[in-house]
């Protein structure tokens, strides 16, 4: 790990030493990866049982983009135990699927056209065109 600055430990009293990479979380690795895991857990929570307002996905956007910097500079020194790369692959593992389930609930709001019935009579298609939405000039509304 990265030299610590003065004698600072982790802030949960566990005696191990905080990178400087993290010394503005105050924690050592396994604990900041810890906390990151817990709380993509919760916000994951959050999100499926309230949804997200675009205020709270810019928020946990910029939660993942923070933790995922400290991750890369916390790892990005090659003396790490093997558990401690772990953690962190596990912690970005968690921050990743976190991302992929806000975009999932924020695509999941979009309204989607009714089919009243086909269309193939204009030469339109059967099904939305989600993509480009513009080529669905042909569904009846």
């Amino acid at each position: 790990m990265s030299k610590p600055r003065g004698h600072q430990v982790c802030s949960h009293r566990c005696d191990l030493p905080v990178p400087v990479e993290l010394d503005p979380a105050g924690l050592c690795v396994y604990h900041f990866t810890s906390n990151v895991e817990k709380t993509c857990s919760e916000i994951h929570r959050q999100i499926v049982l309230r949804g997200a307002t675009p205020e709270r996905q810019a928020e946990v956007g910029m939660y993942i983009g923070e933790c995922s910097q400290l991750l890369a500079r916390v790892s990005s020194n090659l003396c790490l135990s093997d558990e401690l790369k772990r953690r962190i692959l596990c912690a970005l593992l968690s921050l990743m699927n976190l991302r992929d389930n806000l975009e999932r609930a924020a695509g999941s709001r979009v309204p989607e056209r009714p089919i009243q019935g086909p269309s193939s009579a204009s030469g339109g298609p059967l099904v939305p065109d989600r993509v480009n939405p513009e080529l669905n000039g042909g569904l009846h509304s």
